[in-house]
């Protein structure tokens, strides 16, 4: 296979959260990110908002191609808790480039790589899906999300104080 049959670097950005650390290559138009079931990219930390934040793919000015940006919240204007960082500032916004490192509140991080800096055999490590993690959408991770949401809402019984 020569240069020219390779398919093109892309963005991935490889995360760490309480599951470890993996992969997501940019490819779509669109993701949400946060400790929701339905988010397109799931990260495992009480610390990160259901909709933590989205990522956008925009079109360069010059029309030459396109790049992807990050949103602290939800498409509903509203920001998360914990805040969105981009190399250690927070931010509402913020275009990506390689390197970047972003934290979605104070314990996980992404970095900003381009698929070739990889091999194929790391890059098929980085985006392998965690054992014992739900698919997104999965009747067995909606169930988890529903108990999740439930357990700060648990009764507690207390003695009434006269």
């Amino acid at each position: 296979m020569d240069a020219s049959q390779h398919s093109p670097a892309r963005l991935i950005l490889i995360f760490k959260d309480q599951l470890g650390q993996r992969g997501v290559v940019l490819d779509k138009i669109y993701y949400s990110v946060g400790r929701a079931a339905n988010s397109h990219i799931r990260l495992y930390d009480p610390f990160v908002s259901r909709q933590h934040a989205v990522i956008i793919r925009v079109p360069e000015e010059n029309q030459a191609g396109y790049s992807y940006v990050i949103f602290d919240g939800s498409p509903g204007s509203r920001q998360s808790t914990n805040g969105l960082f981009v190399n250690g500032k927070r931010v509402s916004s913020h275009r990506l480039q390689l390197f970047d490192k972003i934290g979605f509140g104070p314990r996980v991080t992404a970095i900003v790589r381009s698929t070739d800096h990889f091999s194929p055999d790391t890059l098929a490590i980085l985006l392998k899906t965690p054992p014992n993690v739900p698919e997104p959408g999965s009747q067995q991770d909606t169930e988890k999300e529903a108990l999740r949401e439930n357990e700060s809402f648990t009764a507690i019984p207390c003695l009434a104080v006269s």
